[in-house]
């Protein structure tokens, strides 16, 4: 493919709307994206992107989860919602206290809890009865999650958070990340636009490995946790465009 043609089908994916994507499907990705920005912004590391970013992520769940309890059908999905609305209530009151080494711990020990439920919401209301691209985009959803849980897991282990818990954590989630994306990568439903972005997020993974392994190496700087916390967000983008390719074909 030539650059001209990337170039054409990035854009393509980028101008697709927002609505074209479930908002619902969105709140197990921010949830372990708030503590992940909370423990860029304390750390430092591109500190004003990410004071803009959290406070946006904050009302994107809120609004995810208002949707998400006007649409349930089903006692369990709305027994789902409720627990989540509980969680969510004491999770967003940490995550918007100043972001320091102990409000970090404390967010990053309900992270776990509130993304599980996030994420069987979304399963109960989405799974049944998906084939094909839908499927798929599903899985390109979960990657996009995954993008966000792992450069969380190095963000806290480099502030002495949680270390041992993110140390476990670290291999399965990349494991779990790289496996999601050559099993996308193999789909027979794959347009060209797709195979553009999956290569991208390929790529941005690759740059997010490398900035873990610079961190556990003597020479690690501020240079590898900015790795970790743009490469991340890139592939989540790109996953999320890949996603919304899924849903409309």
């Amino acid at each position: 493919m030539t650059a001209a043609r990337i170039l054409a089908a990035l854009a393509l994916a980028a101008a697709l709307p927002a609505a074209a994507f479930d908002s619902t499907l969105r709140l197990e990705m921010l949830a372990e994206r708030i503590a992940k920005l909370h423990a860029q912004v304390g750390q430092g590391v591109l500190a004003e992107r990410g004071r803009r970013a959290l406070p946006e992520a904050l009302r994107e769940f809120d609004a995810g989860l208002k949707d998400a309890k006007a649409r349930a059908t089903g006692a369990e999905v709305r027994d789902t919602y409720v627990l989540l609305g509980l969680l969510w209530a004491e999770y967003r009151a940490f995550a918007s206290r100043t972001p320091t080494r102990d409000n970090a711990k404390k967010l990053g020990e309900r992270a776990e809890e509130v993304a599980w439920v996030a994420g069987k919401g979304a399963r109960l209301m989405h799974e049944a009865g998906r084939r094909g691209t839908a499927r798929l985009a599903l899985d390109a959803v979960h990657a996009a999650t995954l993008s966000q849980r792992l450069s969380r897991h190095y963000l806290m282990q480099r502030w002495g958070v949680r270390q041992e818990t993110s140390g476990r954590e670290i291999p399965a989630v990349a494991a779990d990340l790289q496996r999601t994306l050559e099993k996308l990568r193999g789909a027979s439903q794959n347009t060209p636009e797709i195979l553009t972005e999956l290569q991208a997020a390929e790529g941005q993974l690759g740059f997010l490995l490398q900035g873990g392994r610079e961190l556990e190496g003597k020479r690690a700087n501020a240079r590898a946790l900015e790795f970790i916390a743009k490469s991340a967000d890139h592939l989540l983008d790109s996953m999320e465009r890949v996603a919304r390719l899924y849903e409309g074909e």
